[in-house]
């Protein structure tokens, strides 16, 4: 044997191993090559390719009408336009589509490049396919899973919703019942809060919800609820000043009911005998930290003994401060003013 024979041998073995190597590499990875001579329609597959598809590889495809004939009746068309518009106008693409082999379906990735020639005529194209049957698997999985989460979270809604207004219902009996003023009131007020916790829990529903809640849109509505049951018969007027700012509902929720009950108050108690005024709602926020006011420019709070735990609304709102981490503050310049601070926990 002559030097440049066992050269020329050697190198043969070089490229078979080489080849042996690749060939293990893409049936692990489940992926194959592919290369399609376009002026004579000559489609040749790699053994990997084959064994994506799973067919035998001396059965593999050799034009583009035997491939095409593997996609799925469904997926073809799509995929036909996908490489004209390659063919028009491209040099690479990518697309999924069905196979189907006897009875097997499988999910296929192909990613193409289009050679053309000199007058810029589609040469030949050159790829590789992927197998992601069970990407696609887990994806509709997962996607079967959240409609049936959905099923869920709208009938539990539907619940939570019947019971609040059941609750409101049974509430307004016993109103009605009352001929005692003060306690007559105090359900009317318990009435709100459940107003203000179905109000936001429609809106948590109404739109696609991340956990997240327009606090603007929020508080606004609960001051528009307030001003059509509180002050249609007297000269109070109700403004509300609010920045656009996003909280997580568990703060969201807080705020709404300490807005409800400061507010109230203010109607109830800062404007004796009809009087005239303006109660002011105002939010705002910069970076994380949010700072709520509620204004009047009624009569003023009475001072009350450092003991005095004041009523069951007062205690509330407390109690929501902290529960939102905030620290409260009152004033008593021309009016009262309830002046809370937190910190948001959105980012």
């Amino acid at each position: 044997m002559t030097g440049n024979e066992f050269m020329a041998e050697s190198g043969e073995a070089a490229l078979a191993a080489m080849h042996e190597r690749l060939m293990a590499a893409l049936k692990a990875s489940r992926c194959g090559t592919w290369h399609w001579d376009i002026q004579n329609d000559v489609v040749e597959w790699d053994e990997a390719l084959s064994d994506v598809y799973g067919i035998p590889h001396r059965n593999s495809p050799r034009t583009s009408g035997e491939f095409f004939a593997l996609i799925h009746p469904d997926d073809r068309e799509r995929a036909a336009k996908t490489l004209g518009d390659c063919f028009a106008s491209g040099s690479e693409v990518d697309y999924e589509f069905r196979a189907v082999v006897g009875d097997a379906v499988r999910w296929i990735y192909d990613r193409s490049s289009l050679i053309r020639d000199a007058e810029g005529a589609p040469r030949y194209m050159t790829g590789a396919c992927l197998d992601v049957t069970e990407r696609k698997k887990i994806e509709e999985e997962r996607k079967a899973a959240l409609e049936q989460q959905k099923l869920l979270l709208t009938e539990l809604n539907h619940r939570i919703k019947n019971h609040l207004q059941m609750i409101t219902a049974m509430l307004n009996l016993q109103a009605a019942r009352q001929s005692n003023a003060s306690v007559r009131a105090d359900f009317e007020n318990a009435i709100r809060r459940i107003h203000t916790i179905a109000d936001l829990h429609i809106r948590l529903y109404q739109d696609d919800w991340q956990g997240q809640v327009d606090v603007s849109v929020y508080l606004k509505g609960i001051c528009s609820h307030l001003t059509e049951a509180l002050l249609q018969k007297t000269q109070v007027r109700l403004d509300c000043d609010i920045s656009t700012l996003v909280l997580s509902v568990d703060q969201a929720l807080p705020l709404g009911l300490i807005v409800n009950e400061l507010v109230t108050n203010a109607i109830k108690y800062a404007f004796p005998a009809n009087r005239q005024g303006r109660i002011v709602v105002r939010l705002r926020s910069r970076g994380r930290n949010v700072a709520l006011a509620v204004l009047d420019n009624g009569t003023g709070l009475k001072k009350e003994p450092a003991k005095t735990k004041g009523g069951i609304g007062t205690r509330l709102v407390q109690s929501l401060s902290r529960q939102i981490g905030g620290r409260l503050r009152l004033t008593h310049k021309n009016g009262t003013g309830y002046h809370l601070l937190f910190r948001s926990a959105t980012e």
